[in-house]
């Protein structure tokens, strides 16, 4: 963020009266919206921090932490008393007002756009920290709540003269884009690296898969070596682990066991047996391995044309939060989140049944109109869907459902209007269809 921006920002910023709202919905991302009619973003990561405008904004995320409630409790629905930028320093306060009968709440917000030390600061009245976006001690300052905030002493700053900002709009919405292009175009090579190491390890498992001959080749062996110990159990001490004995045919068998020989013979059979149940089964296996590669190269799809950094979160979250959210059982489904909805996919026909059998009446339903496609249920928890979850939810059967570009109709209702008939074949009534371009 320029300083000489940041002062022009500053002066635009003295024409508002009200804090309408103002959150996090972002790790380092705030949503502020003054006087209810205009809404700007102040992104304040340490290498890339500025303020801009995002009209497609889509919110993934809630944020609960104490900071996230200071913030709220202090500055929603608020009176701006004062806007300034200090001398020779990248620092916008805000101070503003909260009355309620004869309660008078006065506190302070800093957005410090200082590059490594970038920060968030809430005060009270008298400058006290009441909390921040990061805490921390160094040499000059202690950023802890309780602490008085010592102000940055004013800085030389270089940089090229700026020009004057005649449309603040424009010039928002310019930031926005360029920040969102560096961001998107670094986040998407990450997460489709992620992808491309799935994927390969996946394709690796489907080649490597046995044909279900060789599986039933190697069941017969050990059955007939299973069979040869058996024949010859009354001859062979329990203590003896290396044993020679000859087969029907005349040819010398060498067994080496760890274990006593009855529970030798045991595990030589139920290694037959569960490798005859592999070959049998063994088209299933294909059948998942090839399910998962269809799905990761769908979401690549989604990826390559995500449109914005929160929509490249929810598609595919950092690992931890994938940690944090993988519940057992739901390999034939996947979870997208989308502030305090949970949107879920089937991956397959299993996944597509758990959806409807597990999904309330109140929950919605989306499928591609008058065709196969895969099954969307989201989760409202009895709240209302916005147009951006309904496009998401859209968006999202139509990339699991179609392989090619072009305009595809989606249907949706509650669950309570899905009748199944049999698996995942459904009937339903009363509901509502809308229209998504695939590229």
């Amino acid at each position: 963020m320029k300083y000489q921006n940041l002062i022009q920002i500053c002066e635009y910023l003295h024409a508002k009266h009200f804090l309408s709202h103002i959150k996090r919905v972002g790790d380092n991302l705030f949503k502020v919206c003054f006087d209810g009619n205009e809404t700007l973003f102040f992104d304040m990561d340490k290498t890339s921090s500025n303020i801009h405008k995002n009209a497609a904004f889509v919110e993934s995320k809630t944020y609960k932490a104490p900071f996230d409630v200071v913030l709220v409790k202090r500055f929603v629905k608020s009176k701006i008393l004062n806007i300034a930028v200090p001398q020779n320093n990248r620092i916008l306060s805000l101070r503003a007002e909260l009355s309620a009968g004869y309660k008078r709440l006065v506190s302070e917000i800093y957005f410090e756009f200082t590059g490594r030390f970038t920060n968030v600061i809430i005060t009270d009245e008298a400058g006290v920290i009441l909390e921040a976006l990061r805490h921390f001690d160094n040499d000059f300052r202690s950023i802890r709540v309780g602490k008085k905030l010592i102000p940055l002493p004013p800085r030389e700053i270089k940089e090229q003269k700026v020009a004057r900002i005649e449309d603040f709009s424009a010039f928002f919405e310019a930031e926005f884009k360029s920040l969102n292009e560096r961001k998107i175009t670094s986040l998407k090579n990450v997460k489709l690296a992620r992808i491309e190491k799935k994927t390969e390890a996946l394709s690796q498992s489907l080649k490597e898969l046995p044909s279900a001959a060789e599986l039933l080749r190697q069941a017969e062996l050990f059955s007939l070596r299973a069979d040869l110990l058996k024949e010859n159990l009354y001859k062979i001490k329990d203590y003896e682990r290396r044993i020679s004995l000859i087969s029907r045919a005349g040819e010398l068998v060498e067994f080496d066991i760890q274990d006593p020989p009855k529970i030798a013979l045991s595990q030589l059979y139920a290694e037959a047996k569960r490798l005859r149940n592999k070959s049998a089964n063994l088209h299933l296996e294909e059948q998942n391995l090839k399910s998962k590669l269809e799905f990761y190269e769908s979401l690549r799809e989604l990826i390559q044309n995500a449109q914005s950094e929160q929509e490249l979160e929810i598609l595919l979250p950092r690992k931890r939060i994938v940690q944090e959210r993988r519940k057992e059982g739901e390999q034939d489904v996947q979870n997208f989140y989308l502030g305090d909805f949970k949107i879920s996919v089937g991956k397959n026909e299993r996944g597509n049944v758990r959806l409807l059998k597990n999904s309330g009446k109140e929950d919605f339903w989306f499928h591609l109109k008058d065709t196969p496609s895969a099954h969307v249920i989201v989760k409202t928890n009895k709240q209302s869907l916005s147009e951006e979850v309904i496009e998401f939810a859209a968006k999202i059967c139509v990339s699991f459902s179609a392989s090619g570009s072009g305009k595809y109709l989606v249907d949706y209702t509650k669950r309570q209007n899905v009748k199944i008939n049999e698996g995942a074949f459904v009937n339903y009534v009363n509901f509502k269809t809308i229209s998504v371009l695939k590229p």
